[in-house]
Parts: C-alpha cells; structure tokens; sequence
C-alpha cells in the first residue's frame, strides 16, 4: 500500500460493526494501528448482546472508544436504512468507515443502499485476513495484522479465565529428560506399547518387574513370554534412574522402578509427556515460523463456572490452533474426534483449526476425521513429530491464504 493510499484509509477514525459470533473479523481491522481507529460503534441484536460487551471490553484495554448500539431484527430495507441513516445523523461521514465482515445480507444490503456513493467508507475482512474496501474508489486491500493474542482470543469468544501450566524449574528438567528419553529410547525403536504397558500401570500406583534370564529381559514372569520389548523398556529405566526422573532397584536376577509419589509426575510419565512433547514441537517451529504466536499447554479454561482443559494452543493468521493428545487406552479416537470438533468451535468459532495427537492408529477414523477438518498425527509419526507438525500447520495457514 503507498503511503497515500494508507492516509486515505486513515480518514475513517469511527468504525461501526455489526456484533457476531465470530468475532475475529471484528477485532482484527479495529485493532491494526494502520487504521488508526478511535472510537468504534458496535450495533448488536438482543440474542449477540454478550458478544457486543466483550467487543467492547476488549476495544476498551486498547484505548478505543466504543458505544452499544442495539438495533432490532428488520426485514424491510426501507426501515434498515432509516435506521442506520439515523444513527450515523451527527457524525461527519468522511470520517467512518463500516466493517461489514460479520453484517447478515440484509444489513449489508442495507448498508450498500444508505451510504452507496456516500464518504462512507465500506470494507470487509476476507478469510485470508486482507482487507478488501468496497468504497471509496481506489483503496488497494491490504494484509491485516497478527495483532491478536491468545488470552484476548480466548476472552473474546466467551473464556473468563484462562491458565497455562507454567513449569518450576525442576518440572522442566523432569519433563525434558522424560521426554527425550522417550523419544530416543521408545519411539525410535517403536516400543510404544511397552512404554504404555508400564506407564499406565505406573500411574494408578502399581509395580512393574523385568526379570532378567539367560541374557533376555520379561516383563514381570519370563513363563509370559511376552513379545513386549522389555530390554528397551529397562533401557529407558537405567536412563532416567541415572538423571534421577526415576529410581529404579536393580540386581542380577530383576529391575524394576519404584512407584513414583509425586502424582504430577505420575500423570506426566502416562500422558502429559506427550503434550509437553508436542508444546516443545510446536516451540521449535514458532522459531522458524512467524506467524506463530503466544504457544500454551495444559490450558485450563472457564467460562461461567464451567471448566474445560486444552492441551495445547496457539494463534496464527489471528485463528486459534487447537491440538488435543490421547495415549494409550485413553485414546477412544471417535470420541475424542467429537469433543475436538466441538471445542474448537467453542473456543476459537468456525474458522478455527484442531489437530488430534494419538499414540493410536487412526486407521479407519481417517474419515470422520476428514469429514470434521481435523488434522491427525497417529502413533506411526511420533518418531518424526515435528515434521508431521509443521507438515500440518504450514498447510493450515496455506489453505486460509488462498
């Protein structure tokens, strides 16, 4: 955009917007300092009044002016216009713009037959968030910014409180070397279900044994003769017992780990190892991708005295991204699939993306998964997850700017 195209678009410091449940649309124009936007008009209908109010709370922490303006539901265009000709009666018209991106047909067909050919300016957010100016001639779209972070997002659809897991010191250093002994020791040898094998029964407090017996390794009876790759299991063992993640009892004739009593660590050791596993992913690529933001996990969210939990969020392109991990018997994929699909739609509304981590195989529910626009990284990926991530979000963001 040349400067003087921007200066014209800087005419507008009023915007008015018609309130919605996506709210992105709204938020994202107001917010661009480019637009210098001083006070914000937000027309709203009895059923989106609360929609309007956290408009306004959040224009509000930026330093924008806002007024409620309730309008009634109207079928005639006639009286559309009417009422939209009065409200806008004492303002000096060059000076506002109005953002149709969330306006039903007959409020934006209003809008055309009120202020069409007017110094009204008319303007919509696309999906790919370029600003597109109907009126007046001559404004070139241009990209909005990513100016929208995770706790106002949150905030804005309806999310009183949002807490992250914010790790001690010690934490950190647990849950890093746990998962790096995973990943090196586990996943690239594809002895996941020996892990789970152990870490499920580790979790509810219950032992675990490898007998050792002419130079081969069982789990608890070597009449099992279990198929479970315990060498590797023991492996990991001696690992975390040597940088003290675990402590493990060993002698000639058997090992096995003592019951861990801290039950965070008990809880991470069964699943929170992959969440934190995909969070650091996802660290990784923010670096190497900019139009990642604010990165969170193990979310604890409420809204109205109900509370739900997220394992890992993010913004890019000012659109959450939601990724939900399932391990072992815990991952029933057709129903997490479900609860996915609506989270994401009551987090971050229609335009919001998810991605379901599992140490499963996604097998035939590839298709509910299509069918729901959910993304999925399946147990056969683990051992390549960030590329796997990346593989995804990169096409994310890619669909939204065509």
């Amino acid at each position: 955009m040349t400067s003087e195209l921007l200066q014209n678009s800087n005419q507008f410091s009023t915007h008015l917007v018609f309130a919605d449940r996506e709210m992105t649309p709204n938020l994202a124009p107001i917010l661009d300092k480019r637009l210098t936007v001083k006070k914000v008009i937000i027309l709203y209908t009895l059923n989106l009044a609360d929609n309007a109010s956290r408009l306004k709370k959040i224009y509000h922490s930026h330093d924008i002016e806002s007024v409620l303006t309730e309008i009634e539901p109207e079928f005639e265009i006639n009286q559309i216009v009417e009422s939209f000709t009065h409200i806008l009666k004492e303002m000096n018209l060059e000076t506002v713009a109005i953002n149709l991106s969330c306006a039903n047909k007959m409020n934006t067909l209003g809008a055309f037959k009120a202020f069409e050919n007017t110094p009204v300016g008319l303007y919509y957010l696309l999906p790919n968030d370029q600003l597109k100016w109907i009126q007046p001639p001559g404004l070139e779209e241009f990209s909005i910014a990513e100016n929208i972070l995770l706790e106002e997002f949150l905030h804005a659809h309806g999310i009183d409180y949002s807490h992250p897991v914010t790790l001690s010191p010690s934490q950190a250093n647990f849950a890093n070397g746990l998962v790096n002994a995973i990943e090196k020791i586990i996943l690239q040898q594809n002895a996941l279900t020996t892990y789970q094998h152990f870490s499920t029964r580790h979790a509810r407090g219950k032992s675990i044994k490898i007998i050792k017996h002419e130079n081969k390794c069982y789990l608890n009876d070597i009449h099992n003769r279990s198929h479970l790759k315990a060498d590797l299991l023991l492996g990991l063992f001696r690992k975390l017992h040597n940088q003290n993640i675990l402590n493990l009892k060993e002698n000639a004739q058997e090992a096995s780990p003592q019951i861990e009593k801290d039950p965070w660590r008990r809880t991470f050791f069964e699943g929170g190892w992959l969440e934190y596993y995909a969070y650091r992913a996802i660290l990784e690529i923010k670096t190497e991708e900019a139009k990642i933001k604010d990165v969170a996990f193990g979310v604890k969210l409420e809204r109205q005295n109900a509370f739900d939990e997220a394992d890992v969020l993010f913004i890019a392109n000012n659109q959450l991204f939601l990724v939900e991990c399932k391990t072992g018997a815990n991952a029933n994929i057709n129903l997490h699939l479900q609860r996915l699909d609506s989270l994401k739609k009551r987090l971050g509304g229609v335009s919001s993306h998810a991605l379901l981590i599992t140490t499963e195989i996604i097998g035939d529910n590839v298709h509910k998964a299509n069918l729901l626009n959910i993304g999925v990284i399946d147990g056969s990926q683990l051992s390549n997850l960030k590329h796997y991530l990346k593989e995804w979000i990169s096409k994310e963001i890619h669909t939204k700017e065509k």
